[in-house]
């Protein structure tokens, strides 16, 4: 069972919300963090160029893996996501492909989605730690209705 919130990624004062809003949320946790996909303005946030970075992506099964002090450094780095698939994972064995390619995220603590620079989808597992803190404050923040 997991929660799923969606809000624009522009707020009401012209503001962009950005990946590294959203992780200040999350707590601190031993998760791996896989990006699965991105488009964006990233600036040096992992050492590696854009096209360099997008192909690290695509020439691997489980994306690009980090833990999570690298994906808040990552972070840092995105000034806009204009697509973006992150998902957090109890351990790396469970990065799947055949999962991924599937679209089947069941099980995993967060799955964060940037859609076409206008929506952040946040999927929270019920069964973590924390999940109804963390949803409470991401609604709080981002005046996230609930349906």
């Amino acid at each position: 069972m997991s929660e799923l919130l969606e809000f624009r990624m522009h707020d009401t004062e012209g503001g962009i919300v950005g990946l590294g809003s959203l992780l200040s949320l999350v707590p601190d946790n031993n998760w791996v963090w896989s990006v699965l996909d991105f488009d964006g303005i990233v600036q040096g946030a992992t050492g590696l160029e854009y096209a360099d970075f997008r192909q690290k992506i695509a020439s691997s099964p489980q994306g690009y893996v980090m833990s999570w002090t690298q994906v808040r450094e990552f972070a840092t780095g995105v000034r806009q996501c204009f697509d973006l698939l992150l998902v957090a994972a109890g351990e790396h064995r469970l990065l799947d492909p055949e999962r991924f390619t599937a679209g089947d995220f069941a099980g995993f603590p967060l799955v964060l989605t940037a859609s076409d620079s206008t929506w952040w989808s946040v999927e929270i597992d019920a069964g973590i730690g924390g999940a109804s803190a963390l949803a409470a404050r991401l609604r709080a923040r981002y005046r996230v209705e609930t349906g």
